[in-house]
């Protein structure tokens, strides 16, 4: 199932690991200051996003709210202006211009 090489490369991390498992106490001490130190940066972090979420979501919410309104209200201003201007006939030419005639 496993490759020859892969078991010896195995073996020689498990002969690795059980030498440095050998290390004292105040090594062992560090290692688990250091990452318990790192957890909580990390915790501080995630709580950090989590806190700037809550209060940016509502900020996001009202500003879209705010230009929806303002679209709506600038649609319903263009929409009346024309249905005044529907009694205005405006004249014209229309032109055709072909693609062969260039100047």
């Amino acid at each position: 199932m496993f490759d020859p090489s892969f078991r010896q490369q195995a073996s020689a991390w498990q002969r690795q690991f059980k030498q440095r498992q050998h290390g004292s106490f105040l090594q062992r001490l560090l290692a688990w200051l250091v990452l318990g130190v790192m957890l909580l940066v990390g915790a501080f972090f995630l709580l950090f996003a989590l806190v700037l979420s809550w209060i940016l979501i509502p900020i996001m919410l009202y500003r879209h709210r705010q230009r929806l309104r303002r679209f709506r209200e600038q649609a319903q201003a263009y929409q009346q202006q024309s249905s005044s201007a529907s009694g205005t006939v405006i004249e014209g030419e229309v032109l055709r211009k072909d693609d062969n005639d260039q100047r």
